[in-house]
């Protein structure tokens, strides 16, 4: 009996092993019988059919997918001015029906294509029906006639339900026409859009090289213009100044010749005033000036000493 009890926990504790597993916070498991899918497990330690049941983890908690431009695939927008956009963006999203995720993922199909490929459908359509100032006025808008409130409701939208014979993939096959039906909605997919968000709108490199041309071209000739006025400016005012500053000499000249005339004609007043009153003094000093400006160093002069212009050279012999 003791031979067989080992033996026999042994088997039990292999069997406790293969039936329990584990399922960690923020995953979901789904419990496959046969590949048919038979319930959900939650966070927690669970237990299974050996042999019969196989579970599938799958992540739980909010993903998110970034547009194709982040991996190198420039995606372009046209607006309702014919203007080609290159739009950046990236949408969160959860598993709302593990079921339904399941039997997407188990067909092949890529949930995050399927997601982008819808995405860009929605995001053409809107803008399509928008101005490029409408578009990037309205990267920051989160209103709910924003364009990604109105691409995040055609995501979440309820779809009639597929017939029976129609497979996931023949359904992922008509995005196209699903969304010219306003049937974009990702709810047959098992998956709840949570937010999309525009991160970037640029134009396309080519257009954008043409802009900065352009844009540069115009600065030169704003630079040019600025110029050209500042040195007009500067001529101005320099010709101003020497205007001011020939004003300024020309009244300073004249007011230097009004006050030396008053000076000479005060002087002249006052000479005359001083020598009207001794007729011989005023003689005697203009001979005396006469005489200054007559002798220099190198100057000669022949006059008779008898001359009147000697008169008061002469000494007189007193009597």
């Amino acid at each position: 009996m003791r031979k067989l009890l080992v033996p026999i926990v042994l088997i039990l504790i292999g069997v406790f092993f293969s039936s329990a597993y584990v399922i960690e916070e923020g995953t979901c498991g789904i419990i496959l019988r046969f590949n048919k899918i038979i319930g959900l497990s939650e966070p927690g330690l669970h237990f299974k059919f050996p042999g019969m049941d196989n579970v599938k983890i799958v992540d739980a908690k909010i993903k998110t997918t970034n547009s194709p431009n982040n991996v190198g695939q420039e995606q372009k927008f046209r607006t309702r001015e014919n203007k080609n956009l290159v739009v950046d963006y990236f949408v969160q999203w959860k598993i709302v029906d593990f079921n339904r995720y399941y039997e997407t993922i188990a067909a092949g199909n890529s949930i995050e294509n399927l997601l982008l490929a819808r995405s860009n459908g929605c995001l053409r359509t809107e803008i399509e029906k928008l101005n490029i100032i409408d578009v990037v006025n309205d990267t920051n808008n989160n209103s709910h006639n924003s364009i990604v409130t109105r691409v995040k409701d055609i995501l979440n939208s309820t779809v009639k339900e597929l017939d029976k014979s129609n497979s996931i993939e023949n359904q992922a096959n008509k995005d196209e026409k699903a969304l010219e039906v306003n049937q974009a909605s990702m709810r047959p997919f098992g998956i709840e859009v949570i937010d999309v968000r525009l991160k970037k709108v640029n134009f396309p490199q080519e257009m954008s090289n043409s802009i900065y041309e352009k844009m540069k071209a115009e600065r030169n000739n704003v630079f040019q213009n600025q110029h050209f006025q500042g040195v007009k400016r500067a001529d101005e005012i320099r010709a101003e100044a020497t205007l001011e500053v020939t004003k300024i000499l020309s009244e300073a000249e004249r007011q230097s010749r009004s006050i030396r005339g008053e000076g000479d004609a005060n002087a002249i007043k006052l000479y005359a005033d001083a020598f009207g009153k001794d007729i011989e003094f005023f003689s005697f000093i203009r001979r005396l000036k006469t005489y200054e400006r007559s002798f220099t160093d190198n100057d000669i002069v022949v006059i008779s000493p008898d001359s009147e212009f000697f008169k008061y050279m002469k000494l007189k012999s007193d009597n």
